[in-house]
């Protein structure tokens, strides 16, 4: 049986088994989820449900990065999930679209907090999360994500289930139980994009799979055959049934391994199209005012997912392909401060977005774009990107990671914090105590920073 046998892989897999390349790329999402997830952690969305918490009488247990406060290991991964996705900034794996640190590393690291875990055992638990997320994403794309499930919602609370159950060592059984409870609560409809519930998605799926994790670890029963079950997962979510996918050839390779960083704080599949203004920009550097229209040809997904063209506040901005290409002009970047409600209403961030239109081409990929500026001279310039920056053919550099951590977390942490925070994810697994990681990761008092 596949939810089995995944179980098997789950109980069996050890740290010496993954590739040193699997390793390198989770310190990376590591590195990248924690940026993000501590550059929105005072978002007003953030403050609700710091609020509810508060109702519910969340004890203190774990750490929500960026924030002082402490709540318990299920809000802990509700916040973290939400903080780190809020920014549409995240990691994606471009073949299911799916965001694979936001629903696991939350549940990972509340639980590794509150037991005291290592950095060995946080980073062995993610590429398996990482894994078993991915491969159920990957049996259930595209009719899943087709018919309006947000696939990093729905398969991302089975994977921070495998990963905590990873955490306990739990027997195949057990396992089972925890992969079936999470399957059972698929979080995440694509209605959703564009309001704080977006995030809300990858949130409660570590917060459900933490749970799940829990609960099997208590032998409370699931089916055993939850994934593949004619009333399973996979055949009432999706009209693929690609089970192989699941379980075959497991550890000849890693998923993390393909995983990709985003440059920009929007849609993934909006990246194109900016990396493409910025090239006209960089060489041309013309002003608003010059231009007669902007065409964007691009993949169909372009319009299904980024198509938005009444916006009017900043997280609608982060889903309209127009906006992230006004932006990309008019500031050479689509960073967090592109999308806050008073850029997007800026007039002339409107005027120039009124002069962009989309053309869907079926020849394009989803990394690539072509740009056509018309200008009031009677000019036109043509950019075209084959592989947008932030893809697997062109990934972020170490250094642009780096930098992308720097800037993101703003001034909620002290900058000595954030260079003790990147040499410290860097070597994660020889950290035998995550105590100062944690401490590291909540802001000094404003007037105390460096």
């Amino acid at each position: 049986m596949v939810t089995e046998k995944l179980a098997l892989h789950i109980k069996n897999t050890s740290y010496e088994q993954l590739s040193q390349n699997a390793i390198y790329e989770a310190k990376r999402s590591l590195l990248n989820w924690l940026g993000v997830a501590i550059g929105a952690a005072e978002h007003e969305s953030m403050e609700k449900v710091f609020h509810v918490a508060s109702l519910t009488g969340s004890q203190p247990q774990a750490t929500v990065f960026g924030r002082k406060e402490k709540v318990d290991i299920l809000f802990a991964a509700l916040l973290n999930g939400m903080s780190s996705h809020i920014f549409d900034f995240d990691d994606t794996l471009l073949e299911t679209v799916l965001h694979p640190s936001a629903p696991v590393y939350p549940a990972i690291l509340a639980f590794a907090e509150k037991e005291r875990r290592s950095g060995k055992e946080v980073l062995e638990a993610f590429v398996i999360g990482c894994e078993v997320e991915a491969r159920l994403a990957l049996s259930v794309y595209p009719s899943h994500y087709w018919r309006g499930w947000h696939i990093t919602g729905s398969v991302g609370g089975i994977g921070a289930a495998a990963a905590i159950s990873k955490m306990q060592d739990l027997e195949v059984e057990n396992t089972q139980y925890a992969l079936g409870i999470a399957a059972t609560e698929p979080t995440g409809l694509r209605e959703m994009f564009g309001t704080m519930t977006k995030p809300f998605h990858p949130g409660k799926a570590a917060m459900n799979g933490l749970l799940a994790g829990l609960m099997g670890g208590q032998g409370f029963t699931s089916s055993k055959q939850p994934l593949e079950a004619e009333r399973g997962f996979i055949k009432v979510l999706s009209e693929e049934s690609k089970m192989d996918i699941i379980t075959d050839n497991w550890g000849e390779k890693w998923e993390v391994e393909k995983n990709s960083y985003k440059p920009f704080a929007s849609g993934i599949v909006t990246h194109p199209a900016i990396d493409g203004i910025i090239g006209i920009q960089k060489q041309h550097s013309l002003r608003a005012e010059e231009v007669e229209s902007i065409t964007i040809f691009g993949h169909p997904l372009v319009k299904e997912l980024t198509g938005k063209t009444e916006i009017f506040t900043g997280l609608e901005g982060k889903f309209s392909v127009f906006h992230c290409v006004a932006s990309g002009f008019l500031n050479l970047k689509a960073s967090v401060g592109e999308f806050t409600d008073e850029f997007v209403n800026d007039p002339t961030v409107k005027g120039l977005r009124g002069k962009i239109h989309l053309v869907i081409d079926e020849q394009m990929k989803e990394d690539q774009a072509k740009l056509v500026v018309k200008l009031s001279d009677g000019r036109e310039l043509t950019h075209f990107v084959e592989h947008a920056i932030g893809s697997m053919d062109q990934p972020m550099s170490d250094q642009l990671l780096i930098d992308k951590f720097i800037d993101v977390t703003g001034t909620i942490i002290s900058v000595d914090a954030k260079h003790q925070l990147i040499e410290m994810v860097q070597r994660f697994e020889t950290l035998d105590d995550l105590t100062v990681f944690f401490d590291l990761c909540r802001p000094l008092e404003k007037g105390n920073q460096v």
